[in-house]
């Protein structure tokens, strides 16, 4: 999504937009959205003040490889989708769940990258920092998306493992 511009969705806010803060796989559609600006500021570090780990002192965003871990994610939410666990899991396991098998399906990605030697020094890093920044505290919350340490404990299960396989251990109950 352009900078300063908006999405038509199947997601989103109550209008079905998706803007600046974009970064969202949306099943309705089948579309991964990914802003600009919302990039920019991870590769930048912009964003830490503002995102509930980094500004609880957990980690920080900044660099090209925090942006892929981002993209990986969503892509790790269409990988779900396909495979029908949405539809198979749907409201028996909490959202939490997905999100940490989708932080795992992006640390398969980034196995395969690493075997592929398509990591510069300092990628890892970049990647478990930003899985610690976007982790969440508010466990009471159904979207609860795991905590810091559960984040980057999930990419880095994928990530060592490098076998998506390791990853339907999040869904089991």
């Amino acid at each position: 999504i352009p900078a300063g511009q908006t999405a038509a969705s199947a997601c989103g806010d109550g209008n079905g937009t998706l803007g600046d803060t974009a970064a969202a796989y949306c099943p309705g559609d089948d579309t991964i959205y990914i802003s600009q600006k919302f990039a920019t500021d991870i590769y930048e570090g912009a964003l830490d003040h503002a995102l509930p780990g980094s500004s609880q002192g957990y980690g920080g965003t900044v660099g090209d490889f925090a942006v892929a871990y981002i993209v990986a994610h969503e892509y790790g939410h269409q990988v779900q989708d396909e495979l029908g666990l949405f539809d198979e899991y749907g409201g028996q396991v909490p959202t939490m769940a997905f999100e940490l098998q989708a932080d795992c399906y992006a640390g398969t990605w980034a196995a395969s990258a690493a075997r592929e030697d398509r990591l510069e020094e300092g990628d890892v890093q970049e990647a478990l920092d930003a899985a610690l920044a976007v982790g969440d505290f508010d466990e009471a919350n159904p979207g609860h998306h795991g905590t810091p340490e559960q984040r980057a404990e999930a990419w880095n299960a994928g990530f060592e493992s490098g076998d998506p396989a390791t990853c339907g251990s999040y869904l089991e109950a």
